[in-house]
């Protein structure tokens, strides 16, 4: 027990936990503490499926909300003013704000569902008061961006925070296509994903130790947005032409493919670095290079199947973070990838065929050089030193 109760007080100087002492959000399992006021607190932190059954529950929820207040305000007139929306959407934002901030008993599995859904009510009339009305483009876009991002920053809930980190990467590349720089979301998104993995750590440290730990759900949340808005986005680059489909109200203009692809490879390096020096293995080591020619000749095979490297990123992520949630979506994410690139009738099946099986092999014939060369020779070498030490200290004996 004393040992508990000074790994809490611990975590309690480090800002991990809030100063009632009920989040504790770098631990998984459910810790009971007490507060100040000797009142018994739950860590709210569910097993992610029950926060994603929560989180479905309450979309559909908001959906059924939505449409009854819908056909209540219908016959007044409110849904066609702009002014009166945004009012009923910011008053439903402040009532599940206070219903998150309120909650009763610690743990409260219904009024949290509850708040969920009238924060995503309200979102909804916000969004549609400025995306449906006749504001300038890309102003719109803007100014929900600006209230996704806020929104998503202050509300205390880790699904409302994946939800909203979401819809704001969504906007995020929405603007840039808008602005005709399609070829920076995808570097992008891969350099948000690696530093709100990676270097969360040096993130909190920067934080101040009051604000940690509700740092720590919003850094986790954009890290896990940002990946799956990378699995998604680099899939639908793959589209020929892609400016032309999606903006078609502006001037048309190419993708530019070895640009987008560049800039994940830098990314890509990027990250190689974060993990190496995690390892405290040098950059000018054999592994180092190694690793560097792999990820510059995965790019450069696979300039029009950007996929396969941001998959593949995602993968080395959650395996450096042991985060298996999201080691297991990338996985599917590339299989299902591969699925469908192939049977893609823009290229024959052929030209396909042969781009994989030299991507393929030159994986396997990086993989060969890393155990063979580099790992058994490092497995030796420790293995002589071992064996040297125990003769120096038979002798000295």
């Amino acid at each position: 027990m004393n040992n508990a109760k000074q790994t809490l007080i611990a975590l309690k100087n480090l800002g991990l936990i809030d100063a009632k002492g009920g989040n504790i959000d770098m631990i998984d399992e459910p810790i009971d503490t007490v507060d100040g006021d000797g009142r018994r607190q739950i860590n709210d932190d569910h097993p992610w499926f029950l926060q994603l059954f929560f989180g479905v529950s309450g979309i559909l929820a908001s959906l059924f909300f939505v449409g009854f207040l819908s056909l209540l305000l219908d016959s007044t007139g409110a849904l066609d003013s702009m002014p009166a929306l945004l009012i009923i959407g910011a008053s439903l934002n402040a009532a599940g704000f206070a219903l998150f901030r309120n909650k009763q008993g610690g743990d409260n599995a219904f009024i949290s569902s509850l708040a969920f859904a009238i924060s995503i009510a309200g979102q909804a009339y916000i969004a549609f008061a400025l995306l449906s009305n006749d504001l300038p483009q890309p102003l719109d876009a803007w100014l929900f961006l600006l209230v996704q991002g806020v929104m998503t920053f202050i509300v205390p809930n880790r699904v409302y925070r994946i939800l909203g980190s979401l819809v704001t990467l969504s906007l995020m590349v929405y603007l840039l296509n808008y602005y005709h720089l399609p070829e920076v979301s995808l570097g992008l998104l891969a350099l948000i994903a690696i530093v709100t993995n990676l270097q969360r750590d040096t993130l909190l440290q920067q934080t101040p130790t009051q604000w940690r730990a509700g740092s720590f759900d919003i850094i986790k949340a954009m890290g896990y947005a940002s990946a799956l808005m990378l699995l998604c986005v680099s899939v639908y680059f793959i589209a020929a032409e892609y400016g032309n489909s999606f903006n078609g109200y502006n001037a048309p203009f190419s993708y530019h493919y070895y640009l987008a692809q560049g800039l994940l490879i830098l990314a890509s390096l990027y990250a190689a670095y974060l993990i190496l020096k995690r390892y405290r293995v040098t950059l000018l080591s054999t592994a180092a290079g190694i690793i560097v020619c792999a990820i510059i000749v995965l790019g450069i095979t696979s300039v029009y199947v950007s996929g396969l490297l941001a998959t593949s990123l995602i993968i080395i992520i959650a395996m450096a973070n042991s985060q298996r949630a999201l080691l297991g979506l990338a996985i599917i994410a590339l299989v299902s990838y591969i699925f469908w690139y192939y049977y893609q009738l823009d290229t024959s099946l052929l030209i396909k065929s042969l781009s994989m099986l030299i991507v393929g092999l030159t994986m396997l014939m990086v993989r060969w050089l890393l155990i063979k060369r580099y790992f058994a020779n490092s497995l030796i070498n420790d293995t002589d030193l071992t064996i040297s030490a125990n003769d120096h200290q038979e002798r000295l004996s």
